[in-house]
């Protein structure tokens, strides 16, 4: 069966009621469970579900997202992301685990994880954090499989062709993996070069099935 977004606990309630919750377009506060303010309007429908091939003849990688990566929500994705505003992963796994409704009988939430150095500069792993909240959310187990084996350069202004060659090789899975069906976290999804490789990883260790599932989507042209 598939699994249904649980509702804020009562400790997250009460955690929510001391720093109220940011509507994730504006900023503005709203109740606990929402996120959209009235004043932006009812929350947008998400994106269609993006589909890449992992491998000539294989495997694909189905990935969905509760929205674009455009807006007052880009914004808001900018500030987790790289301005230190880490107390945003709860909520915006919360908002993120509601488009993987369709998807049924998962054993655990991965996520494509920062390499030392990454955690170093930034001061945390935010697709963990994000990762943690939407494995809370879905009642699922959060699982650390998959590890950066190796530096590479920042993926931010590398066309699709770039991207592919620029993360080949750099992550790789335990034995963790091996039979499960996974759900595969990150924040925001351009061209998939980097979730195909973590799936790759994945099924490479006897993953059963990977769905990839990020808190934007965003669309880049080729360059």
């Amino acid at each position: 069966m598939r699994k249904d977004v649980r509702r804020p606990g009562v400790w997250e309630r009460a955690v929510l009621l001391l720093f109220p919750a940011r509507c994730l377009w504006c900023g503005r506060a709203v109740g606990p469970g929402d996120f959209r303010c009235m004043g932006c309007g009812p929350v947008p429908a998400a994106p269609k579900p993006r589909l890449f091939q992992l491998e000539k003849g294989g495997r694909f990688l189905e990935v969905r997202a509760p929205a674009l990566y455009q807006g007052g929500y880009r914004r808001t994705m900018h500030r987790y992301k790289f301005m230190g505003e880490k107390g945003l992963s709860g909520q915006l796994g919360r908002f993120t685990a509601g488009a993987a409704g369709p998807w049924a009988d998962l054993d655990g939430v991965a996520y494509v994880p920062l390499s030392k150095r990454g955690r170093r500069a930034r001061g945390y792993d935010q697709g963990r954090l994000l990762a943690k909240s939407v494995a809370r959310a879905l009642g699922l187990p959060l699982l650390g499989v998959l590890e950066k084996s190796r530096e590479n350069q920042c993926q931010h202004g590398l066309g699709r062709a770039a991207r592919m060659e620029n993360v080949k090789g750099a992550y790789r899975a335990g034995p963790g993996a091996e039979g499960k069906a996974l759900l595969l976290v990150d924040d925001i999804v351009t061209t998939g070069a980097t979730l195909c490789q973590c799936a790759k990883a994945l099924y490479d260790a006897g993953a059963r099935q990977v769905y990839g599932l990020c808190a934007a989507s965003a669309e880049k042209k080729e360059g």
